[in-house]
């Protein structure tokens, strides 16, 4: 069947938010009491376990709750509100080109609803996306893949239909266990392990290429 939809996660993907994620959750930790390992910083890549957090928030000189959590990262601000966040090189263009093309967008993203608005917001990028799903939204985190499988359906697309681009191992299993076509998209620079993709990228310019190979575009 042929591809007719490309769903995108957010973080690392549309904007390179990850590096700035994990300071203002450190700074956050560690007004608590509690270093991350780099063990940690890698597996909060992509994912939205909040079981993993809150066996970091035991850590603490005090156990730390969630709440508590919450209330020091308002206060310290994000990535998402708080920088000049951009999108990654070449995106743009890309998106406008696929949407002439007639073919349908999506985000996925483990990441809150009002965080996300915000920042495509900010980068004028909220009308480029057919339907968004967020983190909020789901009762499932990856690499579950609930997110996707939900995408799918507001986009009322099949699995067989669809190519996802991720650039975490979490995310990228779970666009494989929705059925999709995965795509790595390895911009951000971030050293994950991308083997059950089934292509990668290292800029937008390699993936609109090979997506015109999928689609039977011209470019």
């Amino acid at each position: 069947m042929s591809k007719k939809y490309v769903l995108f996660d957010f973080d690392g993907v549309i904007a390179n938010t990850e590096e700035s994620n994990k300071r203002y959750l450190e700074k956050a930790l560690k007004e608590h009491g509690i270093t991350l390992t780099e063990k940690d910083r890698q597996q909060l890549i992509g994912s939205s376990d909040k079981t993993f957090l809150q066996n970091i928030l035991k850590r603490g000189p005090v156990p730390v709750s969630e709440g508590e959590l919450a209330i020091t990262r308002k206060r310290i601000g994000n990535t998402y509100e708080n920088t000049n966040i951009q999108p990654m090189p070449e995106l743009v263009p890309m998106l406008h080109f696929l949407r002439e093309k007639g073919v349908k967008t999506a985000i996925a993203s483990s990441t809150s609803t009002k965080l996300i608005i915000i920042a495509l917001d900010k980068m004028g990028m909220t009308s480029l996306f057919d339907t968004i799903v967020c983190g909020d939204m789901c009762t499932e985190s990856k690499p579950h893949p609930q997110i996707y499988q939900r995408a799918m359906e507001y986009l009322g697309a099949k699995p067989e239909e669809c190519i996802v681009i991720e650039d975490s191992t979490v995310g990228i299993a779970a666009g494989k266990r929705a059925g999709a076509y995965v795509i790595a998209y390895l911009g951000s620079g971030l050293q994950q392990d991308i083997h059950e993709a089934d292509f990668s990228v290292n800029s937008y310019t390699e993936c609109k290429e090979k997506l015109c190979e999928i689609f039977h575009f011209i470019p």
